[in-house]
C-alpha cells in the first residue's frame, strides 16, 4: 500500500492540471481530479473544500439607518403595525436607550437581515435591561439564529455594564429557560420614556399606592399631633400657678410592610395576565 492510500505507486498517478469544479447547489466547493489507474482507466476523485459561513454580528439600528424599512417589515411580520409607525418607533433607538439591535450576516452585497431585539431600561433597577420584540426572519427560523440573537443581545448588555436581562413571553418560556432564564416577578419597562422623562420621575410615578398612602397618613398624624400639643385653649392664670404644657404626643412608627409573596408559577402555569387577559410569563437572567 502506498502513501496515498489507493494502492498505486506515486509515479502512476496523474492529476489533471485543471480541477473540474462541480455545479452542485452544495454551498461547499467541490473539485474533481482525474486519477489514472493500472488498467489505463480514469477515475474521478472528489476533493471538497469547505467554505466558512459568513460571520453573524449585531449592531444598533441607529448606526444603520439604511435598515430601518427592512427591519420594520421584519418586525411587522410578527406584530402587525403600519410601516410608518414601526419606522418611527425604530428611529427612537439611541445610545441612551431604548436600543434596537439587528442581527446581520455577511457584509456588503451579501449582507442579510436575520433578526431584531429591543433593549430598554427597567424602572427602579439600574443594573437591569428589558428585552422585547425578539424576532427572527421567517425564512431563517429553525437554524439556531434565535439563540444567536439572544447571545449577541446579552453580550451587548454586558458591554454596557448591565447585570440582568428581564423579559416576558406568552409561549416561548421553554426556549428561554433552555438559555438560562428563570421565572420572575413583574418589573416596569421604561420603554422610550427615558428619552424625555428622567428616571427619578418614572420611579416616583411607579411607587405603589400603598406607599403613597402610608406617607400621607404619617404626615397627617404628625400635623394633628402638633395641633393637639399647642392648639388648645388654656385659662389664663397667674404666672406663678401656670402649668407646663403637656409633652407632644408620640407617634408610633408603623411596622414595615411584610415582604411580598411570590405567586406560585411554573413553566406551564402562571398567575400573571397581560392587558388582553392572556397568560404571560415574566423571566430574567443574570448575565
Amino acid at each position: 500500500m502506498s502513501e496515498n492510500g489507493v494502492g498505486l505507486p506515486l509515479d502512476r498517478i496523474n492529476l489533471s492540471s485543471e480541477p473540474v469544479t462541480s455545479t452542485s447547489d452544495d454551498p461547499r466547493r467541490q473539485n474533481f481530479y482525474e486519477v489514472s489507474t493500472l488498467d489505463g482507466g480514469v477515475k474521478e476523485k472528489l476533493h471538497v473544500v469547505s467554505e466558512q459561513p459568513a460571520k453573524v454580528h449585531a449592531v444598533p439600528i441607529h448606526q444603520r439607518p439604511d435598515l430601518l424599512v427592512p427591519c420594520a417589515d421584519l418586525v411587522n411580520c410578527e406584530w402587525q403595525r403600519s410601516q410608518a409607525a414601526r419606522v418611527h418607533s425604530l428611529q427612537k433607538s439611541c445610545s441612551e436607550f431604548p436600543v434596537n439591535l439587528v442581527l446581520l450576516q455577511g457584509r456588503g452585497e451579501t449582507e442579510r437581515l436575520l433578526g431584531h431585539a429591543r433593549l430598554s431600561r427597567v424602572v427602579g433597577h439600574s443594573g437591569s435591561l428589558f428585552v422585547e420584540s425578539v424576532v427572527v426572519s421567517v425564512a431563517e427560523r429553525g437554524k439556531g439564529y434565535g439563540r444567536t440573537l439572544m447571545e449577541k443581545t446579552e453580550r451587548y448588555a454586558r458591554s454596557r455594564g448591565f447585570k440582568r436581562l428581564c423579559l416576558t413571553t406568552h409561549d416561548k418560556q421553554h426556549f428561554y429557560a433552555h438559555l438560562g432564564y428563570v421565572l420572575s416577578t413583574p418589573v416596569q419597562n421604561a420603554g422610550a420614556m427615558t428619552a424625555f422623562i428622567p428616571m427619578e420621575t418614572l420611579l416616583r410615578f411607579s411607587r405603589m399606592p400603598s406607599e403613597e398612602t402610608s406617607v400621607q397618613t404619617q404626615t397627617k398624624m404628625h400635623a394633628q399631633g402638633d395641633r393637639d400639643s399647642g392648639g388648645g385653649c388654656a385659662v389664663r392664670s397667674p404666672p406663678s400657678f401656670s402649668l407646663p404644657p403637656p409633652p407632644p404626643l408620640s407617634i408610633p412608627t408603623p411596622p414595615p410592610p411584610p415582604p411580598p409573596t411570590i405567586p406560585f408559577q411554573t413553566l406551564t402555569e402562571t398567575p400573571y395576565r397581560d392587558a388582553k387577559g392572556l397568560p404571560i410569563y415574566w423571566m430574567h437572567k443574570d448575565i
